[in-house]
Parts: C-alpha cells; structure tokens; sequence
C-alpha cells in the first residue's frame, strides 16, 4: 500500500532505513511504482548537490583542505586545493604561502618564489614568508638574493608564522657553506643551534661542515646529536644525518660503520638517490661489484636519468667486465643524464668511459675520453694512471710512463699508479724497476678497502719473479696474492706455475686444481694440472684433464702435446721373453 504523509510529520521520520529500503526493492519489483518517490525521500543524487556546490564556492573549505595536504606532505594534492582557494579569494596571503610550501615540497622553486613573493606583497612584513622565500632561492642558488631576503626576515624579526629565526640562521650558515665560507657558516649554524638546541636539520649542517673542514670527531658528534634528538627536520627526513654519518666514516676509512649508515638512510627514504649512489661507491672501493652495481640501480630507480648513478653503474660494469653494458651507462651519463654529479663532475663518465673502451679493444677512442676526463680535472691522480693504461695498450710507453710519473706525483700514494708504472716497466724489459714499482703499489693506498687490487699486483709480481727465475721468492709472492684474495684464479695459477718449476708437483696439482675450481673453463687451468700429473705418472688423471683442457681449446698446444704422451704411457708394455 501506498505511504500516506501525516499532516504533522512525515512517515519517512518515523521508519527505519531497513525499511526504507525494504519498501523500494519491493517497488522494483513490482515494476518501480516507488522509484521517483523514494529518490525524494531519500534525497538520492541525481546531479551535482547543493552542498557540493557549496564546497566548490567556500573558501574557507579549500584554504583549509590545502594546508591540511602541506602538512601531510601531499604537496601534489596541496597544490590543486592552494590554487582553488586562490581562485575564490586571490589576496588571501596563507593561500598564497601555504602554495609556495606545497610548490618548494615538489622541488618546483621558481613556482614557490612567486607565491612567496604574492605573500610577501600582502604581508610586507612577515619573517616567516621572508624565510621561506629566502631557502626557496636558495635552492635556486640566487644566492645574494637568499641572503639580503634572510637579512629582511632577521630585521623584522616579527610574524615568524612555522619558521624561526633559528631557520633563518641555519639557511646563512648553508647559503655560506656553499660559498666555501666554512668558519662563517660554523658561526650561523651555530647561532641556529643556539637559538633551537633541538634543532635536527642544522646539527646536520654542521656535521656535513665540519666534514669539509677535516674536523671528523666535531662532524660525527653533530650528525649523532642530530640523530638522537630527531626533531624539527623541516622537508627532510633523519635520512639526511645517517647520509651524512655514513659520509664521514667513508673519509675516516670506516667502511663497515659507513655502510650501515647508508643502510639506516636508505631504509628510512628508499628514494634517496644521492644515498644508494654514495653507498654504491664505498661497495666499489672495497672491490665489492655486483652490491655497488645493485646500489646504482636502486638509485637510477628513484632518480631515473641520475648522471652520477649512470657513471657509478659504468664504474661497476667495467670491474665486472660488462665493458658493452658500461660503454652504454657512461653514455647515458653524459648524453642523457641529469648532469648532476658529484666533485669530479662529468671527468669521472669520461674516465670510465676510457676503461670500457680500453676493455672493448678501442683504445685510440679509450685515449680520446681519458684526455677529456684529464682536461676536466687535471689533478686527479687517478686519470693519469689509467690514461697511462690506454697509451701502454697502445704501444706507447714512453707516454704511458710520463703519465703514470704525474699520477704518482700528484698522489705518491696511490697504489694504482704506481701498479700501471711497473706493468709498463715490465713490458719494457726493465724488470728491476719494475719489481720496486710493484713494492710501491704493495704499500700504497690498496691496504685500506679494496683488497682484491692488492692481490692482483702481487700476482703481477709473482709472475715477474718467475719470468726471472727467482721461483721461489714467485711462490712467496703467489701466497700473499691468496692471503689478501682466496678467490683470485690467477695467483693459484701462477702458483702452481712457481711449484712445477722446483719439482714440488703434488702440489702444483692441488693449486691447479684451486684454480680449475673458481674458473672451469679456462683451458690453460686443466692442462696446468695435465702437466702435474703426468710428472707425478698420474697418467689416466693426466689424459683427463688434458682432454678437457682441449674441448674448451682446441688449439692449446701443450695438452695437445701431453695428451699423447699419457696416452702412450697408457699403452700396454709388451710382455718382455
């Protein structure tokens, strides 16, 4: 039956919504009588509704809505709701600073500038606009005007609004240590601090200064006052301290702590590039090149076209001998890249580009990006050894020793110059030269992080002392090569060359087979220790290994040779009468 509207209330009032519905469904069902009563009942939308209008028009609502998404770092959404606001009431001055934070959230600081500026305009002033105006334009790098709009906001000292002056005094102290004026920024972060004791970010800065001024103790003292207190970050996160810890220790050669502190830093901002490339780096300087490659990637995730994490991802690929695969990243660094690098800017794709083209067999296009890398940044040491490499690839020695000798005398330290000295020195014939060259390296820079380089020049060396005959001081060599570096094939090679020459064959076999077990396919392995025990008459075991070596080598001489010794050996002597 039909509802019948009482004079004094309506029936809807007195029924349950389960009724309600009830009643519509049953409608439905008998062919929808009900269906334009109960949309008027239940005020059901049929267009846009009154108070959805309303919300369009009302002010208040949008200002609200964008600076409740400021707050909750929705900067995106901030912006469409900051905008509305403006359109409704456009000399509202919170509309206008609300947007410039919401702008300076999403990095757009040309943008927060002139919302910065529209405020300023409508609350002349206001430090609070001033200050923020001001680390908007730094980050711009108009440096002095960041600065004369930090000094307006201290003068007024007045309508801080969420910033401070303590803000204000750490933005000086970070405009001036961009500047290179470290003993004044120390002053200004120190008056922030001052200012706010608890003032997270600015004990950051400090940190970071001291760091530049080789003050470490001072450096990682600020950066775990910052830590513990973990308060007023501004747009930052306590990432930025780990980072900055994590960078201290790599400069104190603190590997292992340094690491752990770019973990802590990527797990609280996974998109943190600048902290996964950092860490790749410190991976790659302890020989550690698939991490350091899995580092670089991760920040090419968060920063797709990173200029640095492209050359870092080079740097990676050429120690793995990915050298088509490096050729492409060091490409991508310089042609397509962000071009934001770190203090060796472009030189250092330049110079990796030169290793994966030395690796490619391209060396006058290797020499080519070596001496554009050079051009860059002359006094880098490490440039001119491996533009040493390229020209001693080349042929060139006299060169490549002219550029290993300015290496050397631009970081006497540096046990990759003086590595490259000796390998050219040695392809020269001058062996004694050569040997000290390689004592040099051996007690050069290669002792602290990166073991496996250490390894690789006493295999060098080792490999020297046998082509002098001096086996046994070769042994002694091959032996420190497998301390530093187990998983070395060569160094068991070279010592099983170094065993079979004083007759110690039993065990030149077991390093052979060392050797056979980290790279299986190397032929010249297997016939290593064909040649091993065919001396101890090991025949079958011999004819094995020979065999094997010949499959991966068809042109390996010496297992063709040996092989048909064993096989006559194996031979069934005739019976003698």
């Amino acid at each position: 039956m039909y509802l019948v509207a009482d004079s004094a209330k309506p029936v809807v009032e007195k029924l349950e919504l389960p009724m309600i519905l009830r009643s519509f469904f049953q409608s439905v069902k008998q062919g929808k009588r009900f269906l334009l009563l109960m949309i008027v009942l239940l005020n059901l939308p049929i267009a846009p509704t009154a108070i959805a209008q309303e919300k369009l028009q009302d002010f208040d609502y949008w200002a609200s809505l964008c600076s409740s998404l400021v707050k909750s770092r929705k900067y995106k959404e901030a912006v469409e709701a900051c905008n509305q606001a403006i359109t409704l009431n456009t000399n509202e001055p919170i509309a206008w600073l609300e947007r410039g934070d919401a702008m300076a959230g999403l990095g757009m600081y040309i943008d927060a500038v002139v919302s910065y500026d529209r405020f300023i305009k409508l609350q002349p002033e206001n430090s609070g606009g001033l200050a923020k105006r001001c680390w908007a334009l730094m980050e711009l790098e108009r440096f002095e005007d960041a600065i004369s709009s930090c000094e307006l906001a201290l003068r007024l000292d007045k309508n801080w609004a969420d910033a401070s002056p303590a803000m204000v005094w750490f933005i000086q102290g970070a405009l001036l240590k961009r500047e290179g004026k470290l003993a004044e920024a120390l002053e200004s972060l120190g008056l922030a601090i001052r200012t706010n004791p608890n003032y997270s970010l600015a004990l950051t800065e400090r940190c970071d200064t001291f760091v530049a001024l080789d003050r470490a103790a001072d450096a990682i003292q600020d950066c775990d006052r910052a830590i513990k207190v973990n308060a007023n970050w501004g747009r930052s996160t306590p990432a930025i301290a780990w980072k900055t810890k994590g960078k201290v220790q790599n400069q104190l050669k603190r590997f292992d702590e340094a690491l752990f502190s770019y973990d802590k830093a990527v797990a609280i901002e996974p998109t943190n590039a600048q902290a996964w490339a950092e860490q790749g780096m410190i991976l790659w300087r302890l020989g550690r090149y698939a991490e350091a490659l899995a580092s670089q990637e991760w920040a090419l995730k968060a920063k797709e076209k990173y200029s640095l994490a492209l050359a870092n991802s080079c740097a990676a690929l050429n120690q793995l001998r990915q050298f088509k695969e490096a050729l492409a990243a060091c490409n991508s660094a310089l042609q397509e890249g962000d071009q934001q690098w770190d203090f060796l800017g472009p030189a250092w794709a330049w110079d990796q580009r030169a290793n994966a083209l030395n690796g490619l067999g391209k060396y006058e296009e290797a020499l080519a990006s070596a001496n554009r890398a050079i051009s860059l940044q002359p006094s880098q040491a490490s440039f001119w050894g491996n533009r040493a490499a390229t020209l001693w690839a080349l042929g060139r020695f006299d060169l490549a020793l002219s550029s290993t000798n300015q290496a050397i005398a631009l970081n006497q330290n540096s046990s990759n110059a003086w590595f490259n000295h000796g390998r050219i020195l040695a392809s020269m014939g001058r062996t004694e030269e050569a040997l000290k060259a390689y004592d040099k390296a051996i007690q050069g820079d290669a002792n602290i992080g990166n073991q496996k380089s250490l390894a690789d020049i006493w295999t060098n060396k080792a490999a020297l002392l046998w082509r002098l005959n001096r086996f046994r001081e070769s042994i002694a060599a091959s032996q420190q090569a497998i301390g530093v570096n187990p998983k070395l094939d060569t160094a068991w090679f070279n010592l099983g060359l170094a065993l079979m020459s004083i007759d110690r064959f039993a065990e030149a076999a077991v390093a052979y087979s060392r050797a056979i077990a980290i790279d299986v396919k190397n032929a010249d392995y297997w016939t290593g220790r064909g040649l091993a025990l065919l001396a101890l008459n090991s025949n079958a075991d011999a004819l094995v290994a020979f065999e094997q070596a010949l499959k991966l080598n068809p042109s390996q001489t010496q297992a063709t040779n040996n092989k048909a010794i064993a096989i006559e050996r194996l031979k069934p002597k005739p019976m003698q009468k």
